[in-house]
């Protein structure tokens, strides 16, 4: 019988990996990584906007070769992919459940669904709210009224900032 996650031979240390689906995801575990001694990788090191589907085989391979995998995903890109391809008649949320679906089999992977994006669960750390933030844009309104993160920026010069340090300032 086949097992849907082999044991990895080596030094006996555990490999974590933890795909994302954009820029903003990877530059907060980068600094996780600069403060934290973890077995993580986060791929892919340099995103490219793939397809839903090229992230799911990702997922796949990752989950050959690794202990655990995260794949995180920003629901509202979901939604603009959904919008955008409806006229074609393939739902990309539909595509999406099927995958996860496919992945319950692993015991060894986790799909983790930011909604709308990740810097809602930033908002969470300084305000309990169950509000519906239609988009991302709508969240990063609510979270620069936080007063440490007022200058907040979904840039890459923001986050290797030494003074804008999100995962100390979290």
């Amino acid at each position: 019988m086949a097992r849907n996650n082999p044991k990895r031979k080596g030094s006996g240390k555990k490999k974590y990996t933890i795909l994302v689906d954009g820029e903003t995801e990877i530059w907060y575990f980068q600094m996780m990584k600069q403060h934290e001694t973890l077995p993580v990788d986060i791929k892919p090191d340099l995103p490219a906007k793939k397809k839903l589907k090229d992230q799911y085989e990702e997922v796949l391979e990752y989950a050959r070769h690794s202990d655990k995998v995260i794949w995180m995903l920003d629901f509202d890109t979901l939604i603009k992919e959904e919008s955008e391809t409806k006229a074609k008649g393939k739902s990309k949320i539909q595509e999406f459940k099927g995958y996860v679906s496919k992945l319950k089999k692993f015991d060894n992977v986790v799909v983790l669904v930011n909604t709308p994006c990740l810097e809602y669960w930033y908002l969470l750390h300084f305000t309990e709210t169950g509000k519906y933030f239609p988009n991302c844009e709508s969240v990063v309104k609510e979270l620069k009224k936080q007063d440490c993160l007022k200058d907040y920026k979904k840039t890459q010069s923001y986050y290797k900032n030494k003074n804008n340090d999100i995962y100390k300032r979290l």
